[in-house]
């Protein structure tokens, strides 16, 4: 068997078994339809209480992002709805299924969050992966693409965590944003 098979038969697996209702169908529905607005709300939230850790994973997130685009770029995969009878639970346009975005984004400001804090991290992680299954459940993504996303969004994140500390870009950031607001200041 091989892996296009294998990816099948387990998206087959887990589809097959979806649906809108009861407690476990609502989450799983509503993580993929909202989870990006939980995720972004959450790096709002965080600019108020943990500011480096917030701008380190919205870069990642950028990073992360571009980065899955421009693989999307060389391979075309069409989404399981396109190129089967499908549960499809939520309405999505048909568009490149690999590799998922949302399991990209949802995992950098995951991993982000565990670079800083474990504790919160755990959390977030935990919400990545009910997101990323979720685009599986509700027929958008086969487990390859959102495998593969994951995975964008973990090691780019741990790759970007890097370069800004050791380049001390945040540092330098803080120290331009206080001389722009001091020239506005002066200028006033």
């Amino acid at each position: 068997m091989d892996w296009l098979e294998w990816d099948y038969r387990l998206f087959r697996k887990i589809n097959d078994a979806a649906d809108d209702e009861g407690v476990l169908g609502n989450l799983f529905v509503s993580a993929a339809d909202q989870g990006d607005y939980f995720f972004g709300l959450s790096l709002v939230f965080m600019l108020f209480i943990r500011r480096k850790m917030a701008l380190y994973a919205v870069l990642a997130v950028g990073t992360t992002v571009m980065f899955s685009r421009g693989i999307a770029q060389f391979y075309f995969r069409e989404r399981p709805f396109v190129a089967h009878d499908v549960n499809l639970l939520l309405p999505h346009m048909d568009s490149n299924s690999f590799p998922s975005d949302h399991a990209a984004a949802a995992f950098a400001i995951a991993m982000m969050f565990v670079l800083f804090s474990r504790r919160i991290g755990c959390v977030f992680i935990g919400c990545a992966a009910i997101v990323s299954f979720s685009r599986i459940w509700v027929g958008k993504h086969y487990p390859t693409d959102v495998i593969a996303g994951t995975l964008i969004g973990i090691v780019l994140t741990v790759v970007v965590h890097r370069m800004m500390e050791k380049y001390h870009i945040y540092n330098r950031l803080v120290i331009l944003f206080n001389r722009l607001m001091q020239r506005n200041r002066v200028d006033d």
